[in-house]
């Protein structure tokens, strides 16, 4: 089966946390992978989502934390003012799409 992982960023404004952390994390940029694997399919090429990890380095130790898209957008759009489009770099859209954020 194939498989496929796309690297982005994410900046969080102020200070987060995230299910499986143990504290909080600082404002700043942090690198979010999604991985993807690809389904059998005869008739169109279909990708299903494995996992979004975010990268989040904080006193000097990484920890790499799994969250559901659902609960990476929540974080990106409680750090932001309802009116402010969330900062999420990517070379791929893609994550705008996971994350179901408006495309800047």
């Amino acid at each position: 089966m194939l498989s496929r992982t796309t690297h982005s960023h994410v900046t969080f404004q102020r200070p987060f946390r995230l299910t499986g952390m143990d504290g909080m994390a600082p404002a700043g940029r942090y690198r979010v992978v999604l991985e993807e694997e690809r389904l059998d399919s005869l008739t169109t090429e279909v990708w299903r989502q494995t996992a979004v990890i975010v990268q989040v380095t904080a006193a000097g130790m990484t920890d790499h934390v799994t969250v559901t898209p659902q609960e990476l957008r929540a974080a990106i759009l409680r750090d932001g003012e309802p009116s402010v489009e969330p900062v999420v770099s990517s070379p791929d859209p893609r994550l705008h799409d996971v994350l179901r954020l408006k495309k800047t």
